[in-house]
């Protein structure tokens, strides 16, 4: 073979192996790292005499303040209470566009018509807490967290 073609032949062997790891290596994790091989790992039953922490138990469940503003008015109730420690989801419907804003919490989302606000948080805080279109200052409800 003359010298050109060996040079040819090793630099698209190169390629060809440079192109192939490219395409076959594993996609890394969401968090940044590189997967972990998927083997098996073997289960161990703890003896009877170890006695094992109690498990969790799940999160409180969410409450959920639903409130809409239709027409210039609040349609339904405007007084909500849930407990402190609670998870809460506020969702404002409305026919205008303005910002919803929890006070207190300082917790702000957009609404527009079709497109409702949420607010998730922790009712940490004991105490009574209005919620606004903050644009338009007209009052949607108040929120009691009981301690």
């Amino acid at each position: 073979m003359r010298s050109s073609v060996r040079w040819l032949v090793i630099v698209g062997s190169v390629i060809v192996v440079i192109v192939l790891f490219v395409l076959l290596r594993p996609e890394p994790s969401a968090n940044g790292t590189s997967p972990t091989p998927s083997t098996p790992t073997p289960t161990v039953s703890p003896p009877a005499s170890v006695s094992l922490s109690p498990t969790p138990s799940p999160p409180p469940e969410r409450t959920i303040v639903d409130v809409t503003f239709r027409d210039g008015a609040v349609q339904g109730p405007t007084e909500f209470a849930v407990s402190q420690g609670e998870r809460v989801r506020i969702v404002v419907r409305a026919d205008v566009s303005d910002h919803v804003h929890l006070h207190g919490y300082d917790l702000m989302a957009d609404v527009a018509p079709g497109e409702p606000a949420r607010i998730d948080f922790v009712a940490n805080a004991a105490g009574v807490y209005e919620c606004e279109l903050e644009d338009a200052g007209t009052l949607l409800f108040r929120l009691e967290i009981a301690p």
